[in-house]
């Protein structure tokens, strides 16, 4: 028997909602990553009272994923559900169908390689996925299925590596099933079963009829455990007992006795937890009677009330001090988020709480939390406190949402969302300090995984985050940073008056470094392509260095001395903002070779003010600055150094790229990103 020829553009994904609108749109989210797009996703609206379809049926509009959505106007059980989904999908002419839960998180490589196991051998009617646990990422809740005690009257997952022979069922959060083993064997039963061992049957009716079971241990699933329901909820034990009841009354030798025995296991647990109302469950499912409890039924909040103002917490310790990069970034992004009354901020730092931010905009103070780099330990002491300021502030003030601009926030039972700029800490440990990258390796895989929505600032980050982390698909938000309106604005006289101060009246023009000075930034080739420029180059436009001295000067302080001493470069250190679209106007260029950046915010100033970059063709800058900049190999000096000479010599080259570069800049607004920003804190908040 020759097996078809199985891909993802056959292939259609069946998803259920009920009452479960973040769910499935993170879901939907998810699988936008995966590296093929499927046929179709059939998402079947299981009669939901909460609006939630019509929220998904909005959200579908800007969607690009071929979706179409089912209502079924009552709710049919997982099982009368997906046969929904999968009779138009078998309408529609799929020949493998995934069924797969709204809760689940898929790693982009999921659906191929569940085509491939399906492909390998034409006996396998079904193939499961490697689940795991969505709260503890590296955990295996289930080995693609499990085994029946059906003398007990239970199922186990299997939660390591097993043969598919030995598994008696694939579970049905992730299950991809062949249409010829469907068309022969029909549909999931959901005369007998409305919640739970559905799947289970269908396994069993596949095997009967000579089909084999497969697990694809390449199909990653993350799985938020038992949230149809919950875990201990009352409901899902008389759903268990009651489709237990009908299975084992088909496939047990002895099905009373096996039901009775399995009955008495979930009592005697329910029991131990003193759960009554679960026990009274268990008793009314095998008593035939209805469900005594009031199912619970999510009601939409009142217009009102959805509108109303979402209270958020800032973690704001970047903005102390001098900011740097990420201190700018929290500084923008929450001018503009103050400016509408959708949101309510307060602050919080290592020191104290505020509804104010740590300083007023523009005022430089001097630096705070340089003592975290020089006692033992000094990062984690200021997490701590950073997570007993935030306990203080939710006694007083309730924060709906925790706001972390810088990489980790500490513990806190409110939603939580975490901003990410890059991972260059793993990608690049050795231009950091040993310290930090001992500190964001402990604790950012636990941020993230306490985090709601994850946001970045380029989908070049967004790409790390998912190669690093892939349980995070779904919730990873791509917000591009903006531009002051200062550096497409004209330059005043007294900006350029205390610029040539700080030049000490130099009028030449020059080539210019703008960032902090440290390994990252490519210091070390940038200093020396520079020194091998002619002498006739080097006199027409000296290289000026501004930025606070980073970590590891060391390593290029030599080259910078000797630079220094023949008067080839200026040192003017860290400068107030006001001053940069001053210094970016006499520039002849900005040279900007990083070797790593998760956005690269100094080239886009640049091009905002008019001045030609040179930059690296690396990480996210081709992604931000486009064909704006002249690119050079961040790891050749020689490059470099070429670069330097042809924006030094070709007047039509740097026209041409001032044109371009205000152009792209013109792209990135901090309005567009504050708004972003608000959408995503309403969402998490519910507040659509």
């Amino acid at each position: 028997m020759t097996s078809p020829s199985f891909s993802a553009q056959n292939a259609h994904i069946i998803l259920i909602n009920w009452n479960s609108l973040a769910d499935t749109r993170r879901c939907l989210r998810a699988l936008r990553e995966l590296s093929d797009t499927p046929g179709r996703i059939w998402i079947v609206d299981n009669g939901s009272t909460d609006g939630s379809a019509d929220a998904i049926a909005a959200w579908l509009a800007s969607c690009t994923l071929p979706i179409t959505l089912i209502r079924t106007g009552e709710n049919l059980g997982f099982g009368g559900g997906c046969n929904v989904g999968i009779r138009h999908a078998l309408d529609a002419g799929a020949t493998a169908l995934w069924i797969l839960n709204n809760d689940a998180i898929v790693h982009k490589d999921a659906l191929n390689a569940l085509l491939a196991e399906l492909q390998s051998n034409a006996q396998v009617g079904a193939v499961g996925s490697v689940i795991y646990d969505l709260d503890h990422p590296q955990k295996v809740l289930v080995w693609g299925g499990g085994h029946v005690l059906s003398w007990l009257g239970l199922a186990h997952h299997a939660k390591r590596t097993l043969p598919a022979a030995q598994l008696d069922y694939l579970t049905g959060a992730s299950l991809l099933l062949r249409r010829e083993a469907l068309e022969q064997i029909g549909l999931f039963d959901d005369d007998q079963f409305f919640m739970y061992w559905e799947d289970t049957d269908l396994c069993y009716r596949l095997r009967a009829q000579g089909w084999q079971l497969a697990v694809a241990a390449d199909s990653h699933i993350w799985h938020q455990h038992s949230s149809s329901l919950g875990h201990d909820h009352p409901l899902k034990d008389y759903y268990v007992t009651n489709s237990a009841g009908h299975f084992l009354s088909r496939y047990a030798r002895f099905p009373r006795l096996s039901w009775t025995l399995g009955s008495l296991v979930r009592i005697s647990k329910r029991l131990r937890a003193g759960q009554r109302n679960n026990i009274r469950a268990i008793w009314e499912a095998r008593k035939g009677l209805a469900y005594s409890e009031q199912v619970p039924t999510p009601v939409p909040l009142p217009q009102t009330e959805r509108r109303r103002t979402v209270r958020v917490a800032i973690e704001a310790t970047t903005m102390q001090g001098r900011p740097a990069g990420i201190g700018h970034f929290s500084e923008e992004l929450i001018n503009v988020l103050i400016q509408t009354p959708a949101v309510k901020l307060t602050y919080f730092t290592t020191t104290g709480y505020s509804d104010q931010p740590p300083h007023p905009v523009g005022l430089h103070i001097s630096q705070r939390g340089a003592w975290k780099k020089k006692i033992p330990l000094g990062r984690e002491v200021q997490f701590y406190l950073q997570g007993w300021q935030l306990e203080r502030l939710k006694k007083r003030w309730r924060p709906e949402i925790i706001l972390g601009m810088n990489y980790v926030l500490p513990k806190g039972r409110s939603p939580q969302v975490l901003v990410v700029h890059d991972l260059s800490h793993m990608d690049m440990p050795e231009a950091h300090p040993p310290g930090r990258v001992l500190f964001l390796n402990r604790h950012l895989r636990p941020a993230l995984e306490r985090a709601n929505a994850v946001v970045t600032i380029s989908h070049f980050t967004k790409g790390e985050l998912l190669k690093h982390f892939p349980e995070l698909a779904g919730r990873i938000h791509v917000l591009y940073p903006g531009i002051s309106e200062r550096f497409s604005a004209p330059v005043g006289e007294q900006a350029r008056r205390a610029l040539r101060v700080a030049l000490d009246g130099d009028p030449r023009p020059y080539f210019l470094f703008l960032s902090t000075l440290e390994p990252r930034k490519n210091m070390e080739r940038l200093l020396l392509a520079y020194e091998g420029l002619t002498d006739r180059i080097k006199r027409q436009y000296p290289l000026v260095l501004v930025g606070q001295m980073g970590w590891q000067e060391s390593r290029f302080a030599p080259i910078l001395e000797r630079m220094q001493a023949r008067g080839e470069i200026v040192l003017l250190g860290y400068l107030r903002d006001e001053l940069l679209p001053a210094l970016l106007e006499r520039a002849v260029a900005l040279i900007y070779p990083s070797l790593y950046e998760g956005f690269g915010l100094p080239p886009v100033e640049a091009m905002a003010s008019g001045c030609p970059v040179l930059a690296g063709n690396s990480t996210a800058i081709p992604e931000v600055c486009g064909d704006a900049v002249l690119y050079c190999d961040p790891l050749s000096i020689e490059s470099i150094r070429d670069g330097m000479i042809r924006l030094a010599e070709d007047q039509a080259l740097r026209h041409q790229l001032i044109e371009k570069g205000k152009a792209q800049a013109a792209q990135y607004h901090w309005q567009r990103a504050g708004e972003q920003m608000l959408g995503i804190l309403r969402e998490v908040a519910g507040r659509e």
